[in-house]
């Protein structure tokens, strides 16, 4: 081949090589103009942005409602699973506070209709307890019981709740005996020797029937012994207190359903800020008297026929219990 072929070649290559290098350049140099918004597209954005926001923002809330929605379902659920003892303490305690009266007072119906037997070591226990130690102190419940016009099964109720009929009982905060009295109610009661069974006995179903009279006479039957026991175990002024919490609510203060919820809202500051005797333990006493509720079914179920008889009377015609 000629050197004039030669040179026409690579003439024909670079050009070639000229040529793509200048479309790729091209190519890799173009953009496509970006298209501005409009002005007018741009406000009404921000309009409407604004518009959401504020909507946002001031949208009337009813705090109350999925509050009041909540306890709704809470009380349905309570109802259902009839949960245990501690547990529903538990419940009313958040349900008085959060429920309408008419709710509060059909889920406290539903708690009088639940009240639970012993549970099986509870049982077993108080069982245990009777085939041992009662014998021993049968008699004893009966002459005191009989004295005072009440039915023994109660009286020995309540010593299984306070010592396990263990008059050698102590407590570290001062209560001794079978029946558990401070040191300042023995001596109202002239108990020289709290140890004593029989003095610790007849000193505390003297100081029971002593809050008794001290309650007003609307409160009548079962209702004044549950009190009274209230009172025996937290003390009188804070019976008075709930009470006072019962008449404030539309409740009925002679009804110790009632009253038995309102003790509870005791220990609330919001409630017992108001209080003249200011904050108790209300779930103490409100235990207590379910306890010794429970214990006298079971030890008056127990007994034989001819033993289950209660002749004590309040004078109006109205059993104790």
């Amino acid at each position: 081949m000629s050197n004039q072929t030669e040179s026409l070649l690579s003439k024909d290559v670079t050009g070639q090589k000229q040529d793509i290098d200048m479309e790729a350049m091209t190519t890799a140099s173009y953009k496509p103009a970006r298209k501005q918004p409009s002005p007018w597209a741009a406000c009404l954005g921000m309009g409407l942005t604004l518009a959401l926001v504020m909507a946002v923002i001031t949208a009337p809330t009813d705090s109350k409602a999925p509050e009041q929605a909540c306890c709704n379902n809470l009380l349905l659920e309570a109802s259902a699973k009839r949960t245990n003892h501690l547990v529903r303490l538990e419940w009313e305690y958040f349900l008085l506070e959060n429920l309408v009266p008419e709710m509060s007072e059909e889920y406290k119906r539903d708690m009088a209709e639940a009240e639970k037997p012993l549970s099986a070591g509870e049982a077993f226990s108080l069982e245990t307890h009777m085939s041992r130690r009662l014998p021993k102190y049968k008699n004893l419940f009966r002459t005191v019981a009989g004295e005072h016009a009440i039915d023994w099964h109660l009286v020995a109720a309540i010593s299984y709740q306070e010592s396990h009929w263990h008059p050698k009982a102590k407590s570290p905060t001062g209560v001794r005996g079978m029946m558990m009295l401070t040191l300042p109610t023995a001596k109202e009661m002239g108990i020289r020797n709290r140890l004593d069974a029989e003095q610790s006995v007849r000193g505390g179903v003297r100081y029971l029937q002593q809050l008794r009279h001290r309650l007003p006479e609307t409160i009548v039957g079962a209702d004044r012994t549950w009190m009274a026991l209230a009172a025996y175990n937290v003390g009188i002024g804070h019976l008075y207190d709930a009470r006072d919490l019962a008449r404030r609510h539309g409740l009925n203060p002679n009804a110790w359903n009632d009253v038995r919820n309102c003790l509870l809202m005791l220990e609330n500051p919001l409630w017992h800020k108001q209080a003249r005797y200011g904050y108790a333990n209300g779930s103490e006493p409100v235990r207590y008297v379910d306890n010794i509720k429970r214990y006298y079914r079971h030890i008056l179920a127990a007994q034989s026929e001819n033993d289950r008889h209660i002749v004590a009377s309040n004078g109006n015609g109205h059993p104790v219990l």
